[in-house]
């Protein structure tokens, strides 16, 4: 009987660990294929090429590669955690770059959260990126962010 039972409790453990490999495993590919759709609808809104970061894993870093002065992180997920999530797209980005989350659920659009004080200091440029606040933040729609970048590329193209 303790055999039997030793046995049973070992399939059992072995059958909850694979399911946990699953899990992850599927969780990866979600979050994978958020960064490609993201690429993809910067390519269709703003134009140029986008990639994903492919050493993030490895190097740290943001999720997504190509669009100068913004570090873009991706998080494709059921449960939200902004907080969490913000708190690491800040930590990823560096001082020269904006830290930007684009964030959505299955079957929800995607949004965007980008530093409070955004529309402010991207007007405004003699304040520096590393005075900018981390604690708070705004959530807006993608297409107010993409005619924003679209407005500030269209400005630097100018001078």
């Amino acid at each position: 009987m303790g055999i039997y039972n030793a046995l049973y409790a070992k399939v059992i453990t072995h059958h909850v660990v694979r399911e946990k490999q699953l899990m992850s495993r599927a969780s990866r590919q979600k979050g994978q294929r958020g960064e490609r759709e993201i690429c993809k609808l910067l390519a269709d809104k703003l134009g140029g090429e986008y990639k994903r970061n492919l050493m993030q894993t490895q190097d740290g870093g943001y999720d997504v590669l190509g669009l100068d002065g913004y570090a873009i992180e991706v998080k494709f997920q059921e449960k939200l955690q902004i907080e969490k999530w913000w708190e690491q797209t800040v930590q990823q980005a560096s001082v020269e770059r904006l830290p930007v989350l684009f964030f959505r659920r299955s079957r929800e659009p995607w949004r965007v959260v980008v530093p409070h004080d955004y529309w402010y200091t991207r007007k405004n440029s003699s304040i520096p990126m590393e005075k900018r606040s981390i604690l708070y933040y705004s959530v807006i729609p993608v297409d107010d962010f993409m005619e924003q970048v679209n407005e500030d590329t269209r400005s630097t193209a100018k001078t």
